[in-house]
């Protein structure tokens, strides 16, 4: 919640669409009458006093529909700046969720080569005192060094990949991590979130696309061109305004310093220009039309996406599972079997990587469902409204 109101993505998209909110003010004045001051200097007293000032109100009374389309433009350019400021907040978010997955994934990473290097560290004591006594060769002693300093090496790469995950944390958070660090590392249940997912409807995740505001302001962005059109198509007809004209300074006897009048104004360009200018902004229209199917596409296919992680992941959890346990047996079986002499130092080495591979797969599947649940919910528009949202 912290980076979705501080971060300065945010705060630009704010900005702009304060912007875009007076552009609404702007379009609503254009109703209003407008005042002209004109003040002018003549060297032919004969014909006009030598100085005079003009003082000039008018007030459109029909435009054809431009000043309206032109207001409309803006209230809908001012609501789609709203949703960009959603979108931003959610694309900020999906970067958070996603760092915050690295993190996990870096924890978990640490958290099972920390056990694997426990068991290699037991191995290799045994192993010297075999070596010394003769029971085993040394080869197997420098086989499980070189296991050790691999374990090593990972373990050193995943606490780094942990404190980078750290630092983009901050970086979009704008503040420390550190007192929430516990709840950081720790993924959401997967009993609750595989409860919650089975009883989701199996459309929910098209559903959701109505709401998303990435696809509401595509359709405002063709509302805005829609209005642009009809805006330059009535610029091409005559206004009918209502002027009064007041004239200032020293004028003659028989000079009228009031003049009322009803009198039409016509621009009519540069030739055909207005004719080529509507042919541009039609094509405009379509392009952003041809957007709004586009965008929701997209978001259509990374929901469906998402809802189809969170369920991939959840039946390959169950799998793990069974191949945890059956890896583990298989590791109790092969080192008894070893100092039996029916198994080599190399299958004990290889049962015990084996296993060591399915529990880091098994923490990462929990960590790529908390992911696909939190991406399936900042996609669908549902973004952080209160303290309780990640529950």
């Amino acid at each position: 919640m912290q980076a979705l109101s501080v971060h300065p993505n945010v705060r630009s998209a704010v900005s702009q669409a304060k912007g875009t909110e007076s552009d609404v003010d702007v379009a609503k004045w254009a109703f209003w009458p407008t005042v002209s001051v004109v003040a002018q200097r003549t060297d032919n007293p004969d014909n006009a006093p030598p100085g005079s000032s003009n003082f000039t109100i008018q007030q459109p009374l029909w435009t054809a529909g431009a000043l309206t389309a032109r207001l409309s433009a803006a209230e809908k350019a001012a609501q789609a700046s709203g949703e960009q400021l959603q979108v931003v907040r959610s694309d900020l978010g999906l970067r958070l969720v996603d760092a915050w997955a690295s993190f996990l994934d870096a924890e978990a990473s640490q958290s099972v080569t920390g056990r694997a290097l426990e068991s290699l560290n037991r191995y290799q004591a045994i192993m010297q005192r075999r070596v010394q006594a003769g029971l085993s060769s040394a080869v197997d002693l420098r086989l499980l060094s070189v296991r050790v300093t691999r374990a090593q090496t990972d373990l050193a790469d995943a606490q780094v990949s942990s404190q980078i995950a750290l630092k983009r944390l901050e970086q979009l958070v704008g503040a420390p991590v550190q007192s929430v660090l516990a709840d950081l590392r720790e993924p959401l249940p997967s009993a609750a979130l595989s409860r919650w997912v089975k009883a989701q409807p199996i459309l929910q995740a098209t559903d959701r696309l109505a709401q998303h505001p990435a696809v509401r302001k595509a359709e405002l962005d063709a509302a805005v061109a829609a209005d642009q059109l009809a805006a330059q198509k009535a610029d091409r007809w005559p206004k009918v305004v209502l002027s009064y004209q007041h004239r200032l300074g020293a004028l003659p006897t028989n000079y009228d310093r009031g003049l009322w009048a009803v009198g039409l104004n016509y621009t009519p360009g540069a030739g055909l220009a207005a004719v080529s200018q509507t042919a541009a902004d039609q094509a405009r229209l379509q392009a952003r039309l041809e957007a709004v199917e586009s965008v929701r596409q997209e978001k259509q296919e990374q929901l469906t996406l998402d809802w189809a992680a969170l369920q991939r992941e959840f039946e390959r959890q169950g799998t793990l599972l069974v191949t945890i346990n059956s890896a583990g047996d298989v590791l109790a079986s092969y080192e008894r079997l070893y100092f039996s002499g029916l198994k080599t130092w190399l299958e004990v080495l290889n049962a015990q990587q084996e296993l060591t591979q399915s529990e880091l797969r098994l923490a990462q599947s929990g960590n790529a469902t908390t992911l696909a649940y939190y991406r399936w919910r900042l996609r669908g528009g549902d973004l952080p409204t209160h303290a309780d949202w990640m529950r």
